[in-house]
């Protein structure tokens, strides 16, 4: 019998701290992306999980689109196309692949793959800055995050059990 309410006792604790991890990462979604278990995917700024992804792409990508919108584009306009679609392949092959468990997870790959979509996206918005819907801009954006997006629900999926 003790051990009956020993582990009775041992699930409600643990029913408890999940409750209170998922209740925790939910207030932080917003700028980490993450679930508390994948922290190991942020910096911390300020006490604070921060997506490092995002920390990457995002002012690497507004370089690039500045640069671009100012006639300093990082190739030839004739090219934009096949790299903005090409550069994008790396980071998604890597998230897909930590996604569903199929690689495991490293800073050092993240930050490299992301460097390297950083200016793909960033040309892409400088076309959508340029001219509202652009094809350059929203075609990578939806087939990537689409891809992006199903992953990590699989992934989700994936580690739960």
């Amino acid at each position: 019998m003790d051990n009956d309410a020993e582990r009775k006792f041992a699930d409600t604790v643990a029913s408890i701290d999940a409750r209170e991890s998922e209740r925790v990462g939910g207030r932080a979604m917003w700028h980490a992306h993450h679930w508390p278990d994948e922290y190991d995917r942020c910096t911390m700024i300020g006490g604070r999980p921060v997506c490092r992804r995002c920390l990457t792409l995002y002012p690497l990508a507004v370089v690039v689109a500045v640069a671009s919108l100012l006639g300093l584009p990082p190739w030839p306009e004739a090219y934009d196309v096949w790299f903005i679609w090409a550069l994008c392949a790396p980071a998604t092959l890597d998230f897909v692949g930590e996604q569903l468990m199929l690689i495991r997870y490293s800073t050092r790959r993240q930050v490299i793959t992301t460097a390297i979509l950083a200016p793909a996206f960033g040309r892409g918005l400088a076309h959508e800055l340029d001219d509202s819907w652009s094809g350059e801009f929203w075609g990578p954006v939806f087939t990537f995050c689409t891809i992006w997006f199903f992953a990590a629900l699989a992934g989700r999926r994936v580690r739960k059990r």
